[in-house]
């Protein structure tokens, strides 16, 4: 069974939903000038991410002029500020034997893929987000039915390209993906037939050719012992039944057998293409420049998230030193979402101390009073708009 370690630090919860908690939990201190704080907060991160697209979206499109070519300044450029923008979104990037393990477990789906790994010129893999399930998987023409318990990651990024795609980068973000089947979301990857499929299709076509083939070797032999007999290569008269006929009819069901085998065979093949069709249909999200538009929405997400959990609580709670706020925020999260989650309290408290609004004295952080810090952020947004 395949368990990859936790992914990440991300809040499986919207800015939108978190802020209502924080408002219903009366977390919230201070009225307005708290609540416009959080709003010019929030307005700030924002705009630093509308910076990094417009960043991230010069470096993809150079990128692509320039071939893609590993191992170059732009292409360089462009996976460093790829890695760094996966990173503020809260994804992780799974190792190669964190990899090679999902790609050896037994997939839940009907699908049998197989990938070539030494086809790629570059292969990067984030995820973000775990949950465990377990489902009944049926085996055997379902006469056979087992439990299975399984990780599925929320996002997966797949960034990868091809040694032979004449410099194609190959962007896709997928949404619930579970860990056993993630060789479906390589773009090399090949529908094979299960064994068990093969089996069914072949085995009773190959008896079916055994005896027909019988049949006309045996129509055969007679009307060879038939030519002998009448051209006195032969004394033994023959006895002949069905002739020529039954050779043709022997030949033509031949034919048939192998027709349909081969129909058959086709048939399964494409119930396996569909199968694979749907599954990426309806867990793509995004694609190509569109698939890290949307990482750069989910990054502002998480960093806002962050920073308001942050500043609220250290407001509500007073002074705090980071580790007794990173246990308050988990204990508080975890009420809310009925899930563990490993609240990034570093992160969140550099964001707070970068924008002005919170202090470090020791290992003691302190939030600015609410008055105090909507004049630094207004004057924050202001010299940021007049650039």
């Amino acid at each position: 069974m395949t368990h990859l370690k936790p992914t990440d630090h991300s809040i499986p919860a919207s800015l939108e939903r978190v802020t209502a908690w924080l408002s219903a939990d009366q977390l919230v201190t201070g009225g307005a000038p708290t609540a416009s704080a959080l709003r010019l907060l929030t307005a700030l991160l924002r705009l630093e991410s509308t910076d990094r697209a417009d960043t991230l979206k010069s470096a993809f499109a150079a990128t692509i002029e320039a071939g893609a070519v590993p191992n170059t300044p732009t292409y360089d450029s462009f996976v460093a500020a790829l890695h760094e923008l996966l990173g503020r979104a809260n994804y992780r990037e799974i190792s190669g034997a964190e990899l090679q393990e999902a790609f050896d477990s037994e997939a839940l789906s009907s699908v049998k893929i197989q990938v070539d790994m030494t086809a790629f010129a570059a292969l990067h893999i984030f995820a973000r987000g775990k949950e465990r399930r377990a489902e009944t998987v049926r085996s055997l023409f379902g006469l056979r039915k087992r439990r299975v318990e399984f990780d599925v990651l929320e996002r997966v990024f797949v960034f990868s390209s091809l040694t032979q795609s004449d410099g194609a980068l190959n962007l896709k973000l997928f949404g619930n993906i579970p860990v056993p089947d993630m060789e479906m979301l390589l773009p090399n990857c090949k529908v094979k037939m299960r064994r068990i499929d093969q089996a069914v299709v072949f085995l009773p076509a190959t008896i079916s050719v055994v005896l027909a083939a019988s049949k006309v070797l045996f129509s055969l032999t007679a009307i060879w012992s038939a030519i002998q007999f009448y051209t006195g290569l032969s004394k033994n008269e023959p006895i002949v039944s069905g002739g020529w006929g039954l050779v043709a009819a022997g030949s033509f069901t031949l034919l048939g057998i192998t027709m349909g085998a081969y129909t058959k065979y086709q048939k399964r093949r494409l119930e396996y293409a569909n199968a694979h069709s749907r599954t990426l249909y309806f867990q793509t999200l995004d694609s190509e420049s569109g698939a890290f538009l949307r990482v750069l929405d989910e990054a502002f997400e998480e960093e806002a998230k962050e920073a308001v959990l942050a500043y609220a609580f250290l407001l509500a709670h007073g002074p705090s030193t980071e580790i007794a706020l990173d246990e308050r925020v988990e204990q508080w999260l975890r009420t809310k979402i009925g899930a563990p989650v490993d609240f990034e309290v570093d992160d969140a408290l550099a964001k707070l101390a970068r924008l002005g609004v919170a202090t470090r004295s020791g290992d003691v952080w302190t939030a600015m009073p609410s008055e105090t810090a909507t004049e630094r952020l207004r004057a924050r947004w202001v010299g940021t708009a007049d650039r």
